[in-house]
């Protein structure tokens, strides 16, 4: 198989449109901290020591960043099918819950057999769940953004639910489950850190991604119907399976990074356990440009920005936190203004050159006309090159 051929101009675009966004947003930050009577260089070194000071404070940073990356990955194979999974955050909640059923419903397992059915258990519960928009949208063509949506609210309510009723622990001052035996939880991988064995599953979760949205049929399919449904089907694409498969895949994807966000990070299940992580992954999906490498490194950019805004807090500056948000929300104004630009630019691009090529077509027609032999205009006319010579004008 020939791989298409990709401009030098256009990696160039991808690379620099994220970067720009992400330089862009930074220097924005910068302008409110000033605003508010802050030096900038000093509230982002402290934010860079929170992040990156030590080899603690960067597992903290991983540790923050595994959710985000793993429902971006799973969010960015929906887009390239043309189909917007907003509802990542429930599927991770449906996910977390999922692995705590299994975990809380088999204590006496062994250490391998019930980490891995209670993360088989959370992706299922993620495509699941991600499956129900796909099914509305391939069978009644009701919009996924609306029904994907809804359901966050309802993985939300039914996490509080089992977590205030039949997970209820007695005198209990918030509302979560037991700790997890130290068996149940992915184990630390760094001695000394938090990094626990999620950032395994997470590096081979980016491999996956590339894998299924580059080289595979699959993916393949999926870009066809971000084409549009009619050149899909056209193409021989059975749209309504591709819809359901995309939007469980994704929902997969959100439902393992519930798993690894519980057994690995947190210990149990407690309410809020996802303070909008799937929210910031369509973000974050968006400043990778749909790439799995993209991604990563946006990810470990939101983990970051996260794990720097206890390092604002704890610095004593006076620094509102609500700063980081304003600039991870900034960073995705400016891509999306980018990616608008950039298409306007390709556009009229696309025109010139078309216009080029019409305007060369008609140059050669010109060239050629010489060497074509002349028309005998009493075949369409009646009237004969004699005829032509006699007659003037009155």
């Amino acid at each position: 198989m020939t791989l298409p051929r990709v401009s030098s101009r256009r990696v160039a675009v991808q690379i620099m449109i994220p970067v720009a966004a992400v330089v862009l947003s930074l220097a924005t930050g910068a302008l409110l901290l000033l605003a508010v009577g802050a030096d900038p260089i000093s509230a982002y070194e402290s934010m860079f020591r929170a992040a990156f000071g030590s080899l603690f404070s960067t597992s903290i940073t991983i540790g923050k960043a595994m959710p985000r990356l793993l429902a971006a990955l799973g969010i960015a194979l929906a887009l390239r099918a043309g189909l917007w999974n907003i509802g990542a955050e429930g599927q991770i909640y449906v996910g977390g819950v999922a692995s705590t059923a299994v975990v809380l419903g088999a204590p006496d397992v062994s250490f391998p057999v019930v980490l891995v059915a209670a993360m088989v258990a959370g992706t299922l519960a993620g495509a699941v769940w991600g499956a129900i928009p796909g099914v509305l949208r391939a069978t009644r063509g009701i919009s996924e953004v609306i029904t994907s949506l809804m359901l966050v609210y309802v993985a939300i309510q039914l996490t509080n639910y089992l977590l205030e009723s039949p997970w209820v622990v007695p005198h209990s001052t918030f509302p979560a489950t037991e700790p997890f035996a130290s068996e149940h939880r992915l184990p630390i991988i760094w001695p000394g850190t938090l990094l626990n064995a999620g950032a395994v599953i997470a590096a081979l979760a980016v491999v996956l991604a590339w894998v299924l949205s580059s080289r595979s049929t699959f993916g393949l399919e999926l870009r066809a119907l971000g084409g549009g449904e009619q050149a899909a089907r056209f193409a021989g694409v059975r749209v309504k399976r591709i819809v359901v498969a995309a939007m469980a895949v994704s929902g997969a994807f959100a439902g393992l990074a519930g798993s690894v966000e519980i057994l690995g990070v947190r210990g149990r299940l407690l309410e809020g356990f996802s303070p909008g992580y799937g929210f910031e992954a369509i973000a974050i999906a968006l400043i990778g440009r749909l790439q799995p490498a993209g991604i990563l490194l946006a990810a470990v950019l939101f983990g970051a920005l996260d794990a720097g805004a206890a390092g604002l807090l704890t610095s004593g500056k006076g620094v509102p936190s609500s700063i980081v948000q304003i600039t991870e929300a900034m960073a995705v104004v400016y891509v999306l203004i980018a990616l608008g630009i950039n298409e306007k630019l390709s556009r009229r691009r696309r025109a010139r050159e078309a216009l080029t090529g019409v305007r060369r077509d008609d140059a050669e027609d010109l060239d050629q006309a010489g060497n074509v032999p002349a028309l005998d205009t009493s075949v369409t006319t009646g009237i004969g090159s004699a005829d032509v010579e006699g007659w003037h004008r009155p």
